[in-house]
């Protein structure tokens, strides 16, 4: 027995811990022991995580609904037996891993500890879960954020062009889930205020229509939003932000408000110094059991309102780097540059470009450069930057190259 968690040893085969009451500081301990090893890091292609499926084929729980444009397997995994049906999908851009292996710790997590943790036996008892690994595996191979015939898949809710959003659509059909979790990854260009304080996770209750109105499953949706927050909390994750809330028609997670289906986008967001977004799975993973921990009787209405809009907005304001007081066209300007990262023999490499040219003051560097009204070239090109990969800057009237790695 171990008093420090009041845990006990399960004699049961697969069995590691037993919590009669499971708290967050216990959660993050049986995280390490189910954390799903190999999937890969920022790059996660079909192979990374073939493992996993194979092992749910063995258990019963994978169910295959169609193929990508390339031919890829897409199905998904079914875990509990409860009334309330979730429905959750991730890596619909291919170049957004995060949240596939969030989902996939979620699925490791609901496995092992059946019967044997009462939070798991909770959460097994009350939803259906089905959650799709990757949503778009073309581009999830070739990291990119579009499919195999250069589609947005979030940009295709209403004209169901591509193969994978028809596939989204009959399984919602089919399923007629209570509730839809929409996974992405956040860039590293947003911060909650005036300075670099990026979010460590953003979320989203999507707008049902233009008017932003706050309809009975976007309330829904608001209230699974704040418990997970709460849970985040108490876990030490206070960076938590609001994403854009415009309408877009268009977009899955607003379609499916709009079809009275409550809908919640979830955002990784950027950690300092988590390249990798190690650090951000966790907090994704944290925020996914929040969202089934509680019964949404644990908020009320007034309370979850307050919390959802009292989360900072995202703003636009974070560069990799920045060129402060550059003077370029007659103006002076802050140059942002931006690093991406694109796939190479299978291998992520990092180039950087010229992301925007904003007016002197208005973008903060995660580095930051200042030009002191200096004018200057990049590549060689005096007035022709925006979009442009770098190679090399200089400073134009003395020569000086500035290292921006």
């Amino acid at each position: 027995k171990m008093t420090d968690f009041n845990v006990y040893f399960c004699k049961q085969p697969y069995a590691y811990l037993c919590f009669p009451m499971t708290s967050t500081s216990e959660i993050q301990v049986l995280y390490q022991q189910i954390k799903v090893q190999n999937l890969g890091t920022r790059y996660t292609p079909p192979s990374s995580i073939e493992a996993v499926i194979n092992q749910a084929k063995l258990q019963g729980s994978f169910s295959v609904l169609g193929r990508s444009f390339q031919g890829r397997d897409i199905g998904y995994v079914s875990i509990g037996q409860g009334p309330i049906r979730v429905l959750a999908w991730s890596q619909m851009h291919g170049d957004e891993s995060t949240t596939t292996r969030a989902l996939i710790d979620l699925f490791s997590f609901l496995t092992v500890y059946a019967n044997q943790v009462a939070l798991v036996n909770d959460i097994l008892e009350r939803y259906t879960i089905r959650i799709i690994f990757q949503l778009n595996p073309d581009g999830a191979q070739a990291y990119t954020r579009e499919n195999a015939e250069g589609y947005d898949l979030n940009r295709d809710a209403l004209a169901l062009n591509q193969p994978e959003s028809k596939l989204l659509i009959d399984l919602a059909t089919e399923f007629a889930p209570d509730l839809c979790l929409n996974c992405h990854d956040q860039r590293s260009l947003y911060s909650l205020s005036h300075s670099i304080d990026p979010p460590q996770i953003s979320f989203l209750a999507p707008a049902a229509d233009e008017k932003l109105s706050l309809t009975k499953a976007r309330v829904k949706a608001i209230e699974r939003i704040c418990l997970a927050h709460s849970v985040l909390n108490e876990a030490g994750f206070s960076k938590v932000g609001r994403y854009d809330e415009s309408y877009c028609g268009d977009c899955f997670g607003d379609y499916f408000q709009s079809q009275g289906i409550p809908t919640v986008l979830i955002e990784s967001g950027h950690i300092i110094g988590d390249t990798q977004r190690e650090d951000s799975r966790f907090v994704v993973f944290m925020a996914l059991l929040g969202i089934l921990k509680y019964d949404l009787d644990d908020v009320s209405g007034s309370d979850a309102h307050e919390c959802y809009f009292a989360l900072p907005e995202n703003l636009n304001i974070i560069r990799d780097v920045v060129l402060h007081n550059v003077h370029y066209n007659n103006r002076l300007v802050d140059i942002g540059l931006q690093n991406r990262h694109v796939l190479d023999k299978d291998r992520l490499i990092t180039e950087t470009y010229i992301h925007d040219i904003r007016p002197k003051g208005t973008l903060l560097g995660y580095k930051s450069f200042e030009l002191n009204q200096e004018e200057i070239l990049i590549d060689s090109h005096e007035n022709d930057f925006e979009g442009k990969i770098i190679t090399n800057i200089r400073v134009k009237s003395s020569g000086l190259l500035i290292k921006i790695q």
